[in-house]
Formats: structure tokens, C-alpha cells, sequence
């Protein structure tokens, strides 16, 4: 340490100080914000209804999709559905599954096989004329009787 600066004269003095100071305590946090935007709004709209089929844990379920912005139905996609049990990860999931085309315009149909009663999150995968992955939540009861 050259003799004779004082601890303020080597850490900068008077304006000059301060600043560097306040960038240095200011910097971090501005950093952080960065990365906390919202994300870009998802160019798919999806609706999606599970009805029960025969069997207790048997869902057929019709997505139907239309573009966020115009509203029109997107058709021409690949769909695909898996499910997932959020309070057990990686323990209870359904493998992915193609949806095949509806009868109405952006409307696909797949059926998921579930293992327990709870709440899933299906996930649905969208490629083709639009990408996208938007997720769906299903709670399942237990069995009657």
C-alpha cells in the first residue's frame, strides 16, 4: 500500500467515489431484473376436454387449437400428449402420444392412459404450421364405489 493515500483517496473520492460505488451496488440488481421479464405470450390458444372412457383411469382427450391473435383454428398441426404427476416427478408419467385429427376444424383427439388418481399435468406439444408446448391441468378422483 503506497504511503501516505488515505483508505477514501485509493477507493476514490468526492463524485468519482461514489458512482463507481453505486454502479458496482447497482449493477448486480439490474442484472437480475434482466432476466425476470414475462415471457413472450404463446402464439397457440388450446381448449382441452378429458372425458373419462371406459375403464377408471382412461381419459380421451380433444384439444383444440386456434391461433392466439386471429382466432382461427390451426389445422395441419402434429399433436402430441403426455401427462406427468406433478407430486410425483419422474415416478408417475404417461409416455407421449400422437393426437389424430377431430372432426372440427383445430380440434385433436388422443387418449392417455393415467396410473393413479391426483392431479396431472398434461402436456401437449405442437408442431407444424406453429411450435409451441403448453400444459393442461386434469384432476383425477378416486374410483367410484
Amino acid at each position: 500500500m503506497p504511503a501516505g493515500r488515505s483508505r477514501a483517496e485509493r477507493q476514490g473520492s468526492g463524485a468519482e467515489g461514489r458512482a463507481s460505488r453505486a454502479v458496482l451496488l447497482v449493477l448486480p440488481l439490474v442484472l437480475a431484473l434482466g432476466g425476470c421479464g414475462s415471457p413472450a405470450a404463446s402464439p397457440v390458444k388450446a381448449q382441452v376436454a378429458c372425458a373419462q372412457e371406459k375403464g377408471w383411469l382412461r381419459y380421451r382427450c380433444t384439444v383444440t387449437l386456434s391461433d392466439r391473435q386471429t382466432g382461427k383454428p390451426i389445422e395441419g398441426a402434429n399433436v402430441v400428449l403426455s401427462a406427468d404427476m406433478p407430486s410425483m416427478p419422474l415416478v408417475h408419467s404417461v409416455p407421449p402420444t400422437p393426437a389424430t385429427a377431430g372432426s372440427a376444424p383445430g380440434a385433436y383427439e388422443g387418449v392417455l392412459q393415467l396410473e393413479m388418481a391426483g392431479r396431472w399435468v398434461i402436456g401437449i406439444r405442437v408442431t407444424g404450421p406453429v411450435s409451441d408446448a403448453l400444459t393442461h391441468d386434469l384432476d383425477v378422483s378416486t374410483p367410484p364405489g
